[in-house]
C-alpha cells in the first residue's frame, strides 16, 4: 500500500471508530448560589415594661434603679443604663438576651410575653424585669 492510502485508512479507521464510541454525558451546570435571607424580625417584637433592682453598688456614682421600657424591633432593643449611656441587646432565636457597651454588659433570657435579665459594669449591676404591653 502505498502512504497516502495509508494515512488514508489509518484516518477512515479512526473515525469509524470514533462514531461507535458512546457520546459524553452533558456537563452539570454549576449551582446557582442560594440568595442571602432577609433578616426575620422576632416575635418578641413590641414595647415592654417594668422596673429594675439595684444588687450591687460599690460607688455612689451607680445609677438609681426605677421603671424600664423595652421596645424591641427586629429582635433588638436598647437598655437605658443612665441619662448619657444605652446598651444595645439582642433577643436570640433560642430566646437568650446580650449587649455590650463600653464595661456594660447585659445578659438575660425573653420568654413569651417577658424579657428579664441582668446589666452589670463591674461595680453597679442591676436585675430587670417587664412584662409586654403590645
Amino acid at each position: 500500500m502505498l502512504p497516502d492510502r495509508r494515512a488514508a485508512a489509518a484516518l477512515l479507521l479512526l473515525f469509524s471508530a470514533a462514531s461507535c464510541a458512546k457520546p459524553r454525558p452533558p456537563t452539570a451546570a454549576a449551582p446557582v448560589p442560594a440568595a442571602t435571607p432577609a433578616p426575620q424580625s422576632t416575635n418578641m417584637d413590641g414595647t415592654y415594661r417594668g422596673t429594675s433592682t439595684r444588687y450591687q453598688a460599690d460607688l455612689r456614682s451607680c445609677p438609681s434603679p426605677g421603671l424600664v421600657t423595652l421596645r424591641v424591633l427586629d429582635g433588638t432593643f436598647s437598655y437605658r443604663w443612665n441619662r448619657d449611656e444605652s446598651v444595645l441587646a439582642t433577643v436570640g432565636p433560642d430566646g437568650g438576651v446580650s449587649g455590650a457597651s463600653g464595661s456594660i454588659t447585659l445578659t438575660g433570657r425573653a420568654d413569651g410575653n417577658r424579657i428579664s435579665g441582668d446589666a452589670s459594669n463591674g461595680s453597679c449591676a442591676y436585675h430587670f424585669t417587664t412584662a409586654r404591653l403590645s
